[in-house]
């Protein structure tokens, strides 16, 4: 073998240099991007709180370079015996697990295990790589929950166990505190390149049992022997075969509505089965995409450590709250009627959040709009329903404090800071779907174009602190109301994007002190300038400056 090594071909000694260089370039790369983020990691003074955050960034950071170091050391193994080609992947590997900040879309399938049927060098080295990335991975799990437990900081560790499934994709307790659980389909019993896959218990339970169900792209959750028959067209309505027009025009009284079941959401529609399935499915990408881009929002310290303690403890994830309800009607009329008691008199709407029904009412606007117009109002219903109990423990609270007789109901954003409310879900009508890849916040979409118009042409402006004292009363009936709409969306888009997310953090523990508010200070105001530790002056400079960068980007596409 070593006399082959030493009388390659010239095209496979080219490979093997050019291997050599990337080696030597990409580590340095690496060694210089991690060293970079340690050093400005230790650059800010910060609070006690950031203090600790930083700490434990530095020890990710440090089990990087250790990661780093064990795969180059495998690269070069691979490399002084002439496995050309596998030094370069593992180089390759070593890079996108090290110095990626993107994470990659978790994978459902369970990996399979090394062939045996591979070369023993391949095996041997691909066995090694399994063994570095899950010995590392482990390690991360255990600096996750240290996060947690030691420093209660759940974002980081929220985090953190997202890496770990860079690492380790089948890492089982990660996909635990994920709410996943490991499902094998008995009907790939006998495909050998299926050994399972992690889906959550909603889907497990769906798809086992006597009649298993499928989800269907266009007919959603259908008993799977159900399936050859809805493909022709007929439907199943009250224990017998209809046909796809029969069951229409039964459906089309609400009260026959179809219900569209998915893990969180109930679609309850009068407009068609497809249309339901498919506001279901945005729906259920919008709400995975906010809790793992709003973790800071949804998880608190509590609710985190309490599936960290049933993970060790061995108990299974169970789906415990209650779909929320959506009511999709096929015309805006039928809308409006509903709507009448809920809405005053006079104010049109395209979609409503009530909280009192805890429902979303919404319905097929032929102008487009539809699927902006539901995540505007998911947004609010998502919110609301994650922290409901939270709130009414701060109700209890202020009644304590205050010597009130009675618990009175917490109003969101009564007293100040309501822009954010309605910024937030503003904002999130840009969120998009196209070809399985989502984009939000883009600059000309027309919530933020209009935000640069009332600054920039109108010279149309509200001081962020007078903006702030707004609670929700003020805020409504403001003369300016529609303007104030433009600006909370473009607030929301800067404190979001501005310098590369700078006010990110700040602006999701802002948006969570009016949802889930502090019982320690139930009486105080949550405060932007406090949260980011920057002056409303300064901020309001730096919200036009973003507006003008915005309007720039936008005339640059025409």
């Amino acid at each position: 073998m070593r006399q082959m090594n030493q009388t390659t071909q010239p095209k496979e000694e080219f490979l093997l240099s050019k291997v050599r260089c990337v080696m030597v370039r990409q580590s340095c790369i690496a060694a210089c991007i991690i060293l970079w983020l340690a050093s400005a990691v230790a650059a800010q003074p910060v609070s006690r709180s950031e203090w600790r955050r930083e700490q434990f960034q530095k020890q990710h950071l440090q089990q990087l370079l250790n990661l780093r170091h064990e795969l180059s050391e495998l690269s070069r193994q691979c490399f002084e015996k002439g496995l050309a080609q596998a030094a370069k992947d593992v180089t390759e590997i070593s890079l996108e697990l090290t110095t990626t900040q993107q994470r990659p879309r978790l994978q459902s399938l369970v990996q399979l295990p090394v062939s045996t049927f591979l070369p023993p060098e391949e095996q041997l080295w691909r066995n090694r790589l399994h063994v570095i990335r899950q010995d590392k991975a482990q390690e991360l799990y255990i600096l996750a929950r240290s996060a947690l437990s030691k420093a209660n900081l759940p974002s980081l560790a929220y985090e953190l166990v997202l890496d770990v499934l860079k690492l380790a994709p089948d890492h089982k307790y990660a996909r635990a505190v994920l709410g996943q659980r490991l499902f094998n389909d008995r009907a790939r019993a006998d495909d050998p390149t299926y050994v399972g896959e992690w889906v959550s218990p909603f889907e497990a339970e769906k798809r086992s049992g006597i009649s298993p169900e499928v989800n269907h792209p266009q007919f959603g959750w259908i008993p799977a022997s159900h399936v050859p028959r809805y493909e022709q067209g007929l439907r199943f309505w009250n224990g017998k075969w209809v046909s796809e027009q029969k069951e229409a025009e039964l459906r089309r009284d609400f009260s026959n509505a179809w219900i569209i079941e998915s893990e969180h959401f109930k679609v309850k529609t009068n407009a068609s089965r497809e249309e339901g399935v498919e506001i279901s499915q945005k729906l259920e990408i919008f709400h995975d995409w906010l809790q793992t881009n709003f973790v800071g929002f949804f998880e608190t310290p509590a609710a985190l450590k309490a599936r960290f303690d049933q993970i060790r403890v061995g108990r299974s994830n169970r789906r415990t709250a209650k779909p929320m309800e959506v009511h999709y009607y096929a015309t805006r009329d039928e809308y409006d009627r509903r709507m009448q008691g809920k809405i005053p008199a006079g104010i049109v709407t395209n979609g409503f959040y009530w909280e009192q029904e805890k429902t979303c009412y919404l319905f097929r606007n032929p102008d487009g709009s539809g699927l902006s117009t539901a995540f505007h109002e998911a947004t609010h219903q998502i919110f609301d329903l994650a922290t409901i109990d939270d709130r009414l423990s701060a109700a209890r609270k202020r009644r304590i404090e205050l010597r009130q007789r009675r618990v009175t109901p917490w109003v969101m954003c009564e007293n100040s800071n309501f822009w954010m409310l309605e910024g937030i879900a503003c904002y999130m009508e840009s969120f998009e779907i196209n070809d399985g890849v989502i984009s939000v916040g883009r600059p000309d979409y027309i919530r933020f174009v209009a935000a640069q118009q009332r600054l920039l042409r109108d010279n149309f402006f509200v001081p962020l602190q007078l903006l702030s004292s707004l609670g929700k009363e003020s805020f409504q009936h403001h003369v300016n109301r529609p303007q104030l709409y433009s600006q909370g969306s473009g607030v929301a888009h800067f404190l979001l994007h501005y310098d590369n997310g700078a006010y990110r953090d700040a602006f999701v523990k802002l948006l969570a002190a009016a949802y889930r508010p502090d019982l320690r200070r139930v009486t105080e105001e949550p405060s932007l300038e406090k949260m980011t530790g920057v002056k409303f002056a300064v901020l309001d400079q730096q919200y036009r400056e973003h507006m003008e960068n915005l309007a720039i980007r936008v005339a640059a596409k025409r």
